[in-house]
């Protein structure tokens, strides 16, 4: 599969050496040179996959939390709302 690295650095505004060109040259022929690989292989009555694994989400109600847990840490409270300490100092 030919892939011509200088036409798609060029669409993309990325200026490359020449040595950088020979060497993604290279390395994209050797990646594309799998992908055709890959398609002699024999995927008839095989099931798809859809992550890899068998684990399952658990869900669960999403509801208010104790917030008496992290009352040390947040003495500072408005309208229900824990208050945090300010960390960035700039007028908007």
């Amino acid at each position: 599969m030919e892939f011509d690295v200088r036409k798609y650095a060029t669409l993309a505004r990325i200026k490359l050496t020449e040595e950088e060109q020979t060497r993604y040259q290279k390395d994209l022929e050797e990646i594309l040179g799998h992908v055709t690989e890959l398609t002699k292989v024999k995927t008839e009555g095989v099931e798809p996959m859809t992550g890899g694994t068998e684990l399952r989400n658990v869900f669960r109600e999403d509801a208010p939390g104790e917030k008496d847990v992290f009352a040390p840490a947040f003495p500072e409270e408005s309208n229900g709302h824990l208050k945090v300490p300010k960390i960035l100092d700039y007028e908007a």
